[in-house]
């Protein structure tokens, strides 16, 4: 029987619009991997191949099996300074063994977010790095224990408890060490200035240590201190400049001849942070500045803003090492960061269920803001 050459043959794209899904579903889907979806669209799959009269590229299939040497990366806001530094480490690690890298820009969006990574398999990269946006927790639990998922690293944000290899800052012990130094510089109350959590561990884990800190010095959060010394709050503003302007002077204003240190989660906040100063400025003499920020930056606005420097450049080396760990034969991912890494002080903060959290430490450069 002659093959009518005019009728075109159904696609795996054809079959995932019928179905409602990704390619990558269907592609899960005809290589037996169903722990990724549920009964349902497992069932409506079939009907459609059925209905569709699909039939797979097998030689395609085979070549799914196949090293691509490339590695997607999904960031929350490429925008961010911190974000870009951080993938020029990861292209180091990456571009001395020839390996690509597909970048995509979740623009702070969890499904956009969704969307790259399904994308990025698509694209049949060996392995993805995840700088999460956060609220997709179950999402990434969901892609890292079901089936055999293509390896996943996250990166600075992490869901816990950890389904994969995580790489981050040491966020407590770098937000108590600056703690420290407001205390010994004579500030009597700090104010801790963050957005929401919405999810993200580096705000909540940062936010947690600023609280137990205060607590441990006989202070309640946003109450005094029962000795005298350090007390504090937690500012938490999701509103605009004007609103974040008019509470730091509220909460100067109650300090009294009290020194006040205003310490910014992150880079985006110290920006606000600063923005919204000119309206304290008959308060400058009392009040300190310091935050999580880039050293280079952060020593040339004003006098010099006292900073945690999270080193994003060996954060992305670091990342990158996790992941070509289990991308390249199923490496040790401890053996191949600690090797070169313990000299930078990189460590294994946390493990679960064969999963390492290695925290690369913050690096605290004291300027002008605290030191008045």
């Amino acid at each position: 029987m002659k093959r009518d050459s005019g009728r075109k043959q159904p696609s795996m794209g054809d079959v995932a619009a019928a179905v409602g899904v990704s390619k990558t579903t269907i592609s899960r889907y005809l290589h037996g991997e169903y722990g990724y979806m549920s009964d349902e669209t497992k069932a409506r799959i079939e009907t459609a191949i059925k209905e569709l009269g699909y039939r797979p590229n097998r030689m395609a299939q085979g070549l799914k099996s196949t090293v691509s040497n490339m590695v997607g990366v999904t960031i929350a806001d490429i925008g961010n300074p911190f974000s870009s530094q951080m993938l020029k480490g990861i292209q180091q690690e990456l571009r001395a063994r020839d390996i690509q890298l597909l970048v995509s820009d979740s623009n702070n969006d969890p499904a956009i977010e969704r969307a790259n990574i399904e994308a990025l398999l698509d694209a049949q990269v060996d392995g993805l790095i995840v700088n999460t946006v956060g609220g997709n927790d179950a999402y990434l639990t969901a892609y890292c224990t079901g089936g055999e998922p293509k390896p996943m690293v996250m990166l600075d944000r992490f869901v816990r408890p950890m389904v994969c290899d995580c790489v981050a800052t040491n966020n407590h012990e770098a937000t108590v060490e600056m703690l420290d130094h407001v205390a010994a510089r004579g500030f009597s109350h700090v104010v801790f200035v963050t957005r929401s959590d919405r999810g993200v561990s580096t705000r909540s884990i940062r936010r947690e240590a600023v609280e137990r800190y205060l607590a441990g010095h006989g202070a309640s959060v946003n109450g005094a201190s029962d000795d005298g010394g350090l007390s504090g709050e937690v500012l938490v503003y999701d509103g605009g400049i004007d609103d974040l302007r008019a509470r730091l002077a509220a909460v100067v204003g109650e300090r009294g001849a009290g020194r006040v240190c205003l310490f910014a989660n992150n880079e985006e906040s110290m920006r606000d942070v600063m923005e919204a100063m000119p309206e304290l400025d008959g308060e400058r003499g009392r009040i300190g500045v310091c935050a999580f920020a880039d050293e280079r930056w952060a020593r040339y606005s004003g006098e010099g803003i006292t900073c945690l420097d999270q080193q994003p450049v060996l954060m992305g080396r670091t990342v990158a090492k996790a992941l070509l760990a289990r991308t390249c034969g199923g490496g040790d991912a401890e053996d191949a960061i600690l090797e070169e890494g313990a000299a930078d002080g990189i460590v294994v903060a946390a493990r679960n269920d064969g999963h390492l959290l290695f925290e690369v430490p913050a690096q605290l450069h004291i300027h002008a803001s605290t030191m008045r």
